[in-house]
């Protein structure tokens, strides 16, 4: 009898753990939403503030979905609150609407967004570690749990869409932004490529990723293609703002494809059947 109780209280905690393993998830993935419109709104941004007026209205509409993302996420208010990261982010995103109407310094409010993203990341790493989302049972992160690294390079290329929007835009076209895009640019060709290589190697995740990892990969070409043109003309920049934006949008989007198809995969029957 005894042995029988405590095969269905091992199988409740089980299903326990499961349930609160899909919470996680389903929370991760309305963060990463959020993230995504956050970095979308830090290139139009920091293009209309360098002077790019064309970009205004495409701002406010994804304004309007970092709102609609933040009222979906505050459902999940009061565990959030346990995760430090989280607490800046509202505060900070309200910053950035005062200072905007402030008519802060594009630079500044630059920042802020970068300060909401990094907060954004911080909230998603500590949720997966704490569901054992990234590890699954294992000692190091497993090919499945590659999310969060796919996650953090879409900030890389996040940072390069806002700083070369704005020199497109000509008016942040200075020496301090173009270091800056330099810099991005070698961050972006030395850790951006290699887990998109990773996933190709895995057995179990090579036939399924091997066409969004293709695609991911020459849309990094394109990308870096594109900075390269901002960083050789200095005087005049060899693409449209808009052009440059969409560019890098398309990298963007590709490695967050790849995140969500990582995502799919926990959240499928029997994929958290881990210790």
């Amino acid at each position: 009898m005894a042995l029988v109780l405590e095969r269905i209280s091992s199988r409740r905690r089980t299903v326990q753990k499961r349930q609160r393993r899909l919470k996680a998830l389903e929370q991760i993935r309305l963060l990463r939403l959020l993230l995504e419109q956050v970095q979308r709104h830090r290139g139009l941004c920091f293009g209309v503030m360098a002077g790019e007026s064309s970009l205004e209205s495409q701002r406010w509409k994804v304004e309007a979905q970092v709102n609609h993302c933040l009222e979906a996420v505050a459902v999940h208010e009061g565990s959030l609150f346990w995760y430090t990261a989280w607490h800046p982010v509202v505060p900070i995103w309200e910053e950035i609407g005062a200072q905007r109407q402030h008519h802060a310094s594009a630079e500044a409010v630059l920042q802020l967004h970068h300060r909401m993203a990094d907060h954004l990341i911080n909230t998603i790493e500590a949720l997966g570690n704490r569901h054992d989302l990234l590890c699954l049972g294992a000692l190091a992160p497993q090919p499945q749990g590659m999310w969060l690294e796919l996650l953090k390079n879409t900030e890389l290329l996040g940072r390069a869409r806002a700083v070369g929007t704005g020199i497109a835009a000509r008016r942040q076209n200075s020496a301090l932004q173009h270091q800056e895009l330099q810099r991005l640019r070698e961050q972006i060709n030395s850790q951006c490529y290699q887990p998109l290589a990773r996933l190709c190697t895995e057995p179990l995740l090579r036939l399924s990723m091997e066409k969004p990892v293709r695609a991911a990969e020459e849309s990094l070409d394109s990308l870096l293609a594109a900075v390269d043109l901002l960083l050789q003309s200095r005087d005049k920049p060899g693409l449209p703002s808009n052009r440059y934006f969409n560019i890098a949008t398309q990298a963007i989007s590709a490695k967050l494809a790849i995140v969500d198809l990582l995502l799919d995969r926990l959240q499928a029957p029997g994929a958290l059947a881990f210790r």
